[in-house]
Parts: structure tokens; C-alpha cells; sequence
């Protein structure tokens, strides 16, 4: 049982380091003003517009299998799960002071569940990749529409006080959409293959960009003001101690590793992964505080490289 532990542990530890080294080159680049805002935003639009959508509707077309994978549809609601469970010990954890913290929340519950999730499966499950997309994406499907709706009004600190569903319709999620209508309706067997083969081609650029952009925002933020020890310890306590150790107990329940164990890892990994780059990314355009936000963003992603192999260490004796 301790060689597995201390295998799982070296080896996802030498694959989270190899791409937070992608990472640290765009944070390097940023922080010598090589690379700029402007460029770092031109890129991320790429990505959410074009190559993240092009990735999103190949992997589900090409892996998506309704009759081997019924409750495909169990993951978006697994997403969604994840930020509820963050959102509710959130707020037991910061009861006293909720109206001056809500901004905090967002960073404690809602996942960087593709920027960091995607390389770092890649790295780990290079042969089963296509099918760790496919259920990082259905994860996603839950989780996005609530990160660009709710996330944005609460790490704003409630400037906007209205919402609108094209907060919800964002490009990856129509690629989501159009991917599972396709499988289900039979359609993805009518795309001619020199299109499909385009569009593939397309999102293999999704995972070196999207983790490079990781640093870029990262090398960006400011380290001149840090958060108190008690907003960072109750924020870091939700994101890597609750929310994990709840994720564990009912896939422990369900027998999730039993029926599924890439599965199960995947899940794992989309529970104990640092905040959301998207936060960071709103509050630059929406408002905000992002000296906060930042600091406590830069400290979870300091702590989830021992924190990340440490899980999936524990989970792979249990």
C-alpha cells in the first residue's frame, strides 16, 4: 500500500511540475513586460472563442458513447455539485462576515476545471486522454454557466446587479451542446471527415496555450499586498480540505472507483484543483478587488502542487 502511495504521489507530483514549468514561462514573460495584458487577453479569446470550442466538440463526437457511458449526463450535475458544496461551507466558514467576504467565495468553490485540469491529465493519462477530455468537459458544462453568472456577481463583490442568459451561452459551452446533440442524434456520423480532422486539428492547441496563459495571468498578479492569515487559511481550508474530502466520501459511496476509475480521478482532481482562472479575468473587466483575489489565487496555486498529488496519493490506496 505505501509503494502505491509514494508512486501516485512522485508521479503526479513530476506531471504537475511539468506543467506549471509551461506556467512559470508565461508568468516569467508577463513579469518582464515581454508579453503584455493586451497579448495575454488576445490569446485568451482565441482560446475561449476558437480553440477551447474546436477541443470541447472533437473529444465529445470522437469519445462520447451514450450506450457504454448512459449517465454521461451525471457530470455537468457533478460540476454544478462541486461549487455547491464550496459555496455552502463557504458560508459557514465566513458566517460572521459574509457581506464584506462573498467575493472570497468564488476563489473558494469554483475550479480551474480546464486551464490546469486539461495538461495536467494530459501528462498523467497521455493514452487515456480522449476520454479524460470527454469527462473534464461534461464536468465543465455544469460548471462554467455558474462561474460566468453567479462567480462574476460575487467576486465583483455584487457590482452587477443584474444577469442575463448570455452570461450562460458562452462559446464552450455551444461546442458542449452541439457535441452531445450530434452523438445523440446520430448527426456526428454525417460530418464529412476532412472538416471533423479540421476542427480536431484546431483543439490540439487548446492544452500548451490554455497553460501557458495559466502563467501569464498568474505572473500578473501583484505581490505587494497579501490576504489575512484567516480569510487565507478558511479560503484554502474549504478549496483543499472540505471539498476533496466530501468529493472522496460519496465516491466512496456510489463505488465510483470500483465502476470507473479514470473517472473517479478525474473528478478527484476537478475537486482539489485551484481556483478558477476565469475569476481573475472577470474582475479585470467587471470590477472588483484584484490585489485580494490575486493574492489568495497565487497562494492556492503555490499550495496545490504538494496539495493535488497528495489527494490523488490518498485516493489511490483507499
Amino acid at each position: 500500500m505505501s509503494e502505491i502511495f509514494f508512486t501516485t504521489l512522485s508521479s503526479n507530483a513530476l506531471a504537475l511540475v511539468q506543467v506549471l514549468l509551461i506556467a512559470l514561462a508565461g508568468a516569467v514573460l508577463v513579469r518582464k513586460q515581454i508579453f503584455k495584458s493586451s497579448d495575454v487577453k488576445g490569446l485568451t479569446l482565441i482560446v475561449i472563442n476558437v480553440l477551447l470550442p474546436s477541443m470541447i466538440f472533437s473529444k465529445i463526437v470522437q469519445s462520447l458513447d451514450p450506450q457504454k457511458f448512459p449517465l454521461w449526463w451525471i457530470l455537468p450535475l457533478v460540476g454544478i455539485g462541486l461549487i455547491v458544496i464550496g459555496v455552502i461551507f463557504a458560508l459557514l466558514f465566513f458566517v460572521n462576515d459574509i457581506s464584506a467576504k462573498k467575493s472570497l467565495f468564488p476563489i473558494a468553490s469554483m475550479q480551474n476545471a480546464g486551464y490546469l485540469a486539461l495538461p495536467l491529465g494530459q501528462a498523467i493519462y497521455p493514452e487515456q486522454f480522449d476520454l479524460y477530455a470527454l469527462y473534464t468537459f461534461l464536468i465543465i458544462m455544469g460548471l462554467n454557466p455558474i462561474l460566468w453568472s453567479v462567480g462574476k456577481f460575487l467576486n465583483t463583490g455584487g457590482l452587477i446587479p443584474e444577469f442575463s442568459w448570455k452570461q450562460f451561452i458562452t462559446p464552450p459551452f455551444i461546442a458542449n451542446v452541439l457535441g452531445i446533440v450530434f452523438v445523440l442524434t446520430g448527426i456526428h456520423h454525417f460530418i464529412p471527415k476532412i472538416i471533423f480532422n479540421a476542427v480536431e486539428l484546431t483543439g490540439t492547441a487548446t492544452v500548451p496555450i490554455a497553460n501557458f496563459i495559466l502563467g501569464a495571468v498568474l505572473g500578473g498578479i501583484s505581490l505587494k499586498v497579501w490576504p489575512t492569515f484567516s480569510d487565507a487559511i478558511r479560503v484554502l481550508g474549504v478549496k483543499f480540505l472540505v471539498i476533496p474530502l466530501v468529493t472522496v466520501m460519496a465516491m466512496c459511496y456510489f463505488q465510483v472507483k470500483d465502476s470507473n476509475p479514470l473517472m473517479s480521478n478525474v473528478i478527484l482532481i476537478q475537486a482539489v484543483s485551484p481556483p478558477a482562472i476565469g475569476i481573475l479575468i472577470q474582475i479585470k473587466n467587471y470590477g472588483g478587488d484584484p490585489q485580494k483575489s490575486g493574492s489568495l489565487i497565487l497562494i492556492s496555486y503555490a499550495a496545490c502542487i504538494l496539495i493535488i498529488p497528495l489527494w490523488m496519493a490518498i485516493w489511490s490506496v483507499i
